[in-house]
């Protein structure tokens, strides 16, 4: 057999075995991971998610992982090092893919585009203004005013970590209210541990995902007084967005997306896709979503349709960096 025989029969070997691999994908139950603790936002998405994917996944059910630290960061590092099986898949936030990749100081170990197939989009998410029950202001107009006194230094704010979407609307609030603010940031290991740490009143104020808000608000534990969405979410309608304020420049919306190492054979891309977006049309998973602060993905659903809100969200960011001088330095 000449050389040139021997690269067809190779690659027509490697072919097969991709195919033979696709075909019998899933043989074994694979694990959803997560960049943060149990209790936040992107825990409850992954939970939620996996429930109706079962059935496109030939019975087996993925079983969620949490991988905490650095806003989402180590997860999506460790992703890399993992096989493009379909047996490691990851689901992150904004902050891993976009935030951290476009605005840290001196970057991230992976490239968000290049390292990875994008799988499917889980869900969107506003953030929220939360203030204790004991803050000394009722509205945002009152609040903003109460951040730019002196007495903002007594006001520290919580987040879900150092460069989280959080953290960043943290940080856009406090452009926005100017100089004269004084208040100190106290990032915590995830959305969970922030929000409650206002509630308690360990911290006055923050910006939280409305998934990782949502149970203390309904409890009356923490007020909301204004969201980052384009128009106010369903769950609390009697909240205002910070456009209705005259803060436009807050309108951040959180993606939530389901992604692995780069390189899996397409039979195994296109299972996983179809079983994602399958979910999400069953009306309960979408209704449990909203209930938990989120809203179901609407839009289109592939590899390439996720792949573009990667490129679109860093793109964007970029820009708040450039614009408000915004860097994360860990």
């Amino acid at each position: 057999m000449d050389r040139r025989a021997c690269m067809i029969g190779l690659a027509a070997t490697g072919l097969s075995a991709a195919g033979a691999l696709g075909s019998s994908f899933p043989s074994r139950s694979p694990i959803l991971s997560n960049g943060y603790p149990a209790g936040g936002s992107t825990d409850v998405a992954s939970r939620l998610i996996i429930e109706g994917m079962a059935e496109e996944l030939d019975g087996y059910r993925m079983v969620v992982e949490n991988r905490p630290g650095a806003s989402g960061t180590v997860a999506a590092t460790w992703l890399t090092r993992q096989q493009p099986d379909g047996y490691s898949l990851l689901l992150s936030e904004s902050s891993s893919f976009a935030i951290w990749p476009a605005m840290h100081q001196t970057g991230v170990k992976y490239d968000p585009v290049r390292d990875f197939d994008w799988i499917a989009t889980v869900c969107t998410a506003p953030m929220v203004l939360i203030i204790s029950p004991n803050f000394p202001a009722k509205t945002a107009k009152e609040a903003i005013e109460l951040l730019r006194s002196p007495a903002s230094a007594e006001l520290n704010y919580s987040s879900s970590g150092v460069g989280s979407i959080p953290h960043i609307g943290c940080e856009l609030m406090r452009t926005l209210v100017g100089t004269s603010n004084q208040s100190r940031h106290v990032p915590y290991r995830g959305g969970a541990p922030a929000v409650l740490s206002v509630s308690t009143g360990e911290t006055a104020w923050g910006v939280a995902s409305l998934g990782s808000a949502t149970g203390l608000l309904e409890g009356g534990a923490l007020r909301g007084l204004a969201v980052t969405s384009p128009k106010r979410f369903p769950l609390f309608p009697d909240i205002p967005t910070f456009t209705e304020l005259g803060m436009p420049e807050m309108e951040l919306n959180i993606y939530y997306l389901i992604h692995a190492p780069a390189h899996l054979p397409p039979e195994i891309l296109a299972k996983l896709s179809r079983a994602g977006a399958a979910s999400l049309k069953k009306q309960d998973t979408r209704d449990r979503f909203l209930k938990a602060g989120m809203e179901a993905w609407e839009g289109p659903n592939t590899p390439e349709s996720t792949r573009e809100i990667v490129v679109a969200e860093n793109a964007r960011f970029r820009a708040v960096g450039q614009r408000t001088g915004l860097k994360i330095v860990t």
